[in-house]
């Protein structure tokens, strides 16, 4: 909570105006105005404002009047207990009122089947298509505590993380928010990887679904990198995620890692209807088809992403990979299809997928 007026005096109309608060805290002192034309002025000058009393003496015709006037706490001693509970249920009429007047943003996964798979790539170029492409806010949050390349592909100036949003949970809003992101382009936040953070630190998971529920409020969507394999952050935001999109190569580890990982979330419970499979780097001659990859890993490719030297001329050049090339057009048909941009079709794979099957591939 952010204290903007703190005064001995009765509050007055102009500041109601300029100040617009959630909440307006008072106690009943003399003065040319009684405390139902108080708060009957801010009623009307600010009717999105909530008023709390506070006062000594239970009165029981001082509380009815003040109720009537459109009192919406009144909290007697003792204060240390009361008054907490007043503010924690006036918060959560606060915080459930904005939510509704905010349409709810679209919260997406990025994981990699293992290490080097390219997730936090994926994420960044989806992102930067989104801002591209659609009128939304984005935000592109990096959760992977091995790599954090997200803000160095992004170029981000900001010096906080997500782990500071973490420990600031109990007081995050809007204002505060945006003051821990980087703004790289209009409509593009991006929040860098807690580098300072380790899996074994010790830190609530509630705090961070709060700061999940929060930023879904805030943007159209958000895409978060959640590093590598089923690892605790990924674990506690699952029920969080509308999405989760799993990137592997075409390499046999990462394969035998991907079928790992989609038995293992389904298993606790994520729908298989909402677990994505990306092929990424895949090189010219491939010698498995699509249909062959869904019956070893028991999930369907929804994306192919081809393997081309210019990603890392784009990134030597300290940019992200343009939609001239066929990876950058890719990664355009990746997040149109996404953001409902794009049809589904039927699928007809690139030349680089062949026909031939392998007996037993993967204990198929």
């Amino acid at each position: 909570m952010r204290i903007l007026l703190d005064q001995e005096f009765p509050i007055e109309t102009l500041q109601l105006k300029r100040l617009n608060l959630d909440l307006v805290l008072m106690d009943i002192c003399p003065g040319p105005e009684s405390l139902e034309e108080t708060i009957r002025r801010v009623k009307t000058v600010s009717p999105a404002s909530l008023v709390a009393i506070v006062h000594s003496s239970p009165d029981p015709e001082v509380i009815l009047n003040a109720m009537r006037a459109g009192a919406d706490e009144f909290v007697l001693p003792p204060f240390e207990e009361k008054l907490t509970a007043a503010l924690q249920r006036l918060a959560a009429r606060i915080a459930k009122r904005e939510a509704a007047s905010r349409p709810a943003g679209k919260v997406v996964g990025f994981v990699s089947a293992k290490g080097g798979c390219g997730a936090s790539t994926v994420a960044c170029h989806v992102a930067s298509e989104f801002q591209r492409s659609t009128q939304h806010d984005i935000l592109l949050a990096d959760l992977d505590l091995e790599s954090g390349l997200v803000g160095f592909l992004m170029k981000t100036t900001t010096q906080y993380s997500m782990l500071d949003a973490v420990k600031n949970a109990h007081r995050l809003d809007y204002s505060f928010w945006k003051g821990l992101v980087s703004n790289t382009r209009p409509r593009l936040d991006v929040m860098p990887g807690p580098t300072g953070m380790t899996i074994s630190d010790p830190w609530d998971p509630t705090h961070l679904r709060t700061v999940f529920r929060l930023i879904r409020s805030m943007y159209g969507w958000v895409i978060a990198d959640l590093g590598r394999t089923l690892n605790p952050i990924l674990l506690t935001v699952l029920d969080d995620l509308d999405e989760v999109y799993l990137v592997a190569t075409p390499s046999v580890t990462a394969l035998y890692q991907a079928k790992i990982f989609i038995n293992r979330i389904t298993d606790v419970g994520f729908p298989r209807n909402q677990l994505r499979l990306i092929i990424n780097r895949v090189p010219k001659r491939f010698e498995l088809s699509s249909d062959d990859l869904q019956r070893s890993l028991g999930l369907p490719v929804h994306a192919v992403l081809p393997e081309r030297p210019e990603l890392d001329d784009a990134y030597a050049a300290g940019k992200l990979l343009g939609g001239s090339s066929d990876l950058g057009r890719a990664f355009t048909d990746l997040a149109l299809k996404m953001a409902g941009m794009r049809e589904e079709k039927t699928r007809s794979w690139p030349s680089f997928f062949g026909t031939k099957k392998e007996p037993g591939f993967l204990g198929a």
